[in-house]
């Protein structure tokens, strides 16, 4: 599934189908990427308004440290030379 960062609805579709990964990635990318940062944030508060998606969160969050880690750096933001690498 592509996601589009421009579109809060598809990055909850996309974050509902592996949260405890997903969840990682969508709060570096928060932090790498000013420019989605307003869609993710409306993403967020989707989530946290619907009460089977709130509990998916809960649930993600008791996942195993592992899971949670740093995202890397992508290839092509290394090759932008937004990231060093």
């Amino acid at each position: 599934m592509l996601v589009d960062l421009n579109d809060a609805s598809t990055i909850v579709t996309w974050w509902a189908i592996y949260p405890e990964r997903n969840g990682a990635l969508l709060s570096d990318w928060a932090r790498r990427r000013p420019e989605h940062r307003a869609e993710i944030a409306r993403a967020r508060r989707l989530i946290d308004a619907d009460p089977e998606r709130r509990a998916l969160l809960e649930s993600s969050r008791q996942a195993p440290a592992a899971t949670q880690q740093e995202v890397p750096p992508s290839h092509d933001e290394q090759l932008a030379g937004e990231i060093e690498h």
